[in-house]
Order: C-alpha cells, then structure tokens, then sequence
C-alpha cells in the first residue's frame, strides 16, 4: 500500500506541478494549497483548496487543521513560513500520528523568525532544504545532519537543447518577472554604457511581465534604442524559450536571481548576477568562473562581466558547456523528487552540490 502523503503549501505555481506528479506516481499524494485551482486529469496527485486571512503580517490558512485531525497521513511535509500560524500548529498536532517534514527553511536578518525556525526543526522528524548552504546552516546550529536532507530547488525544463554548441550567438537575455528588485534599470543602462564596445548586432532581449515594464520601455525610448533593447511578453513554453536561448551569449538578472538560473542552466547558457542578489538560495548553484559570473555591486562591474562574456563567446560557450552538465547532474527535476523521497525514506540518494 502506498504512503499517504499530505504537501502543506501556500500556492500550486505551475513549476512545481511536475515535482508533485512524480511523487503522486509513487505516493498517495494529496497538495493542500490555497492558490488558484489546477484540477485537471493530468494531474497524479489530489489537490485541496482553502483560504486564507492575513492577520498584520501573518497569515491563517483555513481548514488545514481540520484536514490533519480527520485524517491519518503516513507523512505531513509543511512549506515552512513562520508567518503560516496554523502551519506552526499544525506541526504540534501532526507530531501525535505522524511523520513531519519541513521543507525550505532558510536563515535570514529577523532573529525572532531565525529562533522560530530552529525551536520547529529540532521538534520534528526531519527537515528538507533548496540547497545544502542552507541545510549546513541549520546543521551548524545544533540540528542533527542525519535528520536533514536537500531537494536542490529547481524546476522542469523540457526539451532542452544545448545552446553553447550554437554559433548564432547575439543576445543578452533577461528572463523573469519586471520588478523593482530586478535592477533591470540597472542593466539596461550598463547596456547604453557599453554599447560602443560591443558589436552592432548584440541585442538586449528582456521576457517577462510587470509593473517596471512601461518604465523600462521609457528609458529605451528615451535613448533611442528599440532596435537593440526588445521586450517580448513573459514566455512559459519550453520550446518557444529554447529558440531565444539558442542565440543567447548569457543571461543576466543584477538584482534579483531565482529559478532563472536554474532554467537558463538547463538550456546550456552561463548566468550573471551581482553576489548580493536576492535569491532563495538559488545563486548558491551558480560558480563563478565555472558555469557564470558574479559581479560586485557596482554598475562598472556589471559592465566588465558583460564585456568579457560578449566579447569571448568562446568562453562564453564553455561556461555554458559547464552550466549545461551542472543542471545534468543536481538540478533536474528527478533529483529534486529524490530529496524529497530521501526526507521520506530516510534515504541518501541525491545529487547534492557540495560545495568547498
């Protein structure tokens, strides 16, 4: 008989529906969220649906104790935001009947949030990490390594091709949400910078959606170059990407950096990002020098990076080369369900970056 699985979440994002197919396929395996309904019958796994309320900066997610009281869960593995407070005491009244599992904790600045994460790890029966920076993190406080595992976080990249074997190569690609914590102001205008020092036919394509979009746009129109700097809308298929992918020398995020990385990586093309980035720990699997580039927080180093990655594509090409075989080996969606198994089965299988 298989295991009854319950996923606490927040919200079912479309990239985490490949994860929990897998783990539906080897479980009875039910998401708990409080997002927009998927329900359709590719789905392998069940899906409940509950409301919250914010509270001030918490947050109460309804029905999700009444879900664990009245029913017996082989394993609960809670998304764990402190914030969540019936997350926190669904913890304590899972623990009577069942195996808990927390998944994607990070230290940050607040201390009280650092202290609440640490007094719930240790209470539980294992706990389940994006990368293994943050899992020694918590090992390094006091909890026991034998009850902590990683799932690298990543998600799906379908028919990957690889680009650095591509010899049409001409843009710089910027791939993601048009926020404020992007910096994309930024690098637009380490683009005008540089422009001069670059070959004519290097563009700078920027993907995505958002409210910085119409902004953005103004300072191109405002330098006159809509022939070189293209806004295209946000993209989520796979083989459409692939073909912007294909002619890219890199991507670029200067001050937010996620998953990004991780799908950019799985299409065989180097990433750039300054090493303060806002990340979830997804910049720990980039390697500077190795599969992209850190830049200091500065505009001129942003500019030196880019010169280089532009103006030696074969260089560019072997980052890309190494991007591709990094992403082969840690940060495919298999082994992302495989930490997740291993925190399950109290098992060791996953391709974990250590990284020296």
């Amino acid at each position: 008989m298989k295991k009854k699985v319950l996923f606490a979440y927040d919200n079912l994002l479309h990239y985490r529906i490949p994860l929990f197919n897998l783990l539906g396929e080897k479980y009875d395996f039910t998401v708990l969220h409080s997002g927009i309904p998927v329900a359709n019958e590719m789905l392998k796994f069940k899906e409940l649906v509950f409301s919250t309320k914010k509270l001030g900066p918490l947050i109460i997610q309804k029905g999700i104790l009444a879900e664990i009281s009245a029913n017996k869960y082989d394993v609960i593995i809670f998304n764990f935001d402190v914030r969540w407070i019936n997350t926190l005491i669904g913890i304590y009244k899972s623990k009577k009947h069942t195996k808990v599992i927390l998944w994607g904790a990070w230290l940050t600045d607040s201390k009280i949030a650092n202290y609440l994460r640490l007094y719930f790890i240790k209470r539980v029966e294992a706990s389940l990490y994006y990368t293994e920076e943050s899992r020694m993190d918590f090992v390094n406080l006091g909890i026991s390594k034998r009850k902590t595992f990683v799932a690298n976080n990543t998600f799906q990249v379908v028919n990957r091709i690889k680009s650095f074997t591509s010899n049409n190569k001409f843009r710089i690609l910027n791939v993601g949400s048009l926020n404020s914590r992007k910096q994309n102001d930024v690098l637009i205008q380490a683009f005008i910078n540089i422009i001069d020092r670059i070959p004519s036919k290097i563009v700078l394509t920027i993907i995505g959606k958002g409210n910085q979009k119409e902004f953005l746009q103004e300072i191109v129109k405002r330098n006159d170059l809509s022939q070189r700097i293209e806004f295209i809308d946000a993209i989520n298929d796979s083989d459409k990407l692939s073909k912007y992918y294909s002619e890219a020398i890199f991507s670029v995020s200067f001050g937010q950096a996620g998953l990004s990385i991780l799908q950019s990586f799985g299409f065989g093309v180097p990433y750039l990002t300054k090493l303060n980035a806002i990340s979830g720990g997804e910049t720990y699997n980039l390697k500077d020098g190795f599969n992209g580039l850190f830049c200091q927080n500065s505009i001129k180093s942003l500019e030196s990076k880019m010169l280089k990655l532009i103006n030696d594509i074969d260089y560019s090409k072997e980052l890309g080369k190494n991007a591709f075989e990094y992403y082969s080996k840690y940060c495919t969606i298999e082994n992302m369900y495989q930490g997740f198994v291993d925190a399950i089965e109290n098992t060791n299988l996953s391709n974990i970056d250590y990284r020296e």
